[in-house]
């Protein structure tokens, strides 16, 4: 199984929640009204890291690109 990796930068995370909406299987909101991701696999003081499905690829990158801070990287 092929995984890509997901970076959100949940410190700057205004809660709009679109994230939650495209890709509930990858984030959900919290108790503070921000996003998190929801396989967390390792932080930093800057970010949260997950794996995605390869298959997933394309939702997760209209996550990243729809998100208006842009704190979501997909590699």
């Amino acid at each position: 199984m092929t995984y890509i990796k997901i970076a959100h930068k949940k410190p700057e995370c205004i809660g709009c929640a679109l994230c939650t909406e495209v890709a509930p299987g990858y984030w959900q909101m919290d108790e503070h009204g921000e996003a998190q991701l929801t396989q967390v696999t390792r932080r930093d003081a800057q970010f949260e890291y997950a794996q995605g499905f390869a298959e997933d690829r394309a939702t997760l990158e209209q996550a990243a690109t729809g998100c208006p801070v842009d704190i979501i990287r997909i590699d």
